[in-house]
């Protein structure tokens, strides 16, 4: 029996397969998407430091940033 006729005689579980391979890709990439976010946050506040902003400016600036991602994301 040749690959083709085996996938084919068991489509069940390649259609099984399939799904589970593509929900494993979406949940990587969504965690790559987690990292990049982070890795920007620490960027602006170490930039939102050395520029010598307080740590109320900060916060106020954070949580502006925040909202305003919140609402592009809804």
């Amino acid at each position: 029996m040749s690959l083709v006729q085996m996938l084919l005689h068991n489509w069940v579980a390649v259609l099984v397969l399939l799904v589970v391979v593509a929900g494993v890709i979406t949940e990587i990439a969504k965690q790559i998407r987690k990292y990049g976010c982070y890795q920007q946050e620490i960027s602006l506040k170490r930039d939102l430091v050395e520029r010598g902003l307080s740590v109320d400016e900060i916060e106020r600036v954070i949580a502006a940033k925040s909202s305003t991602t919140s609402k592009d994301t809804a």
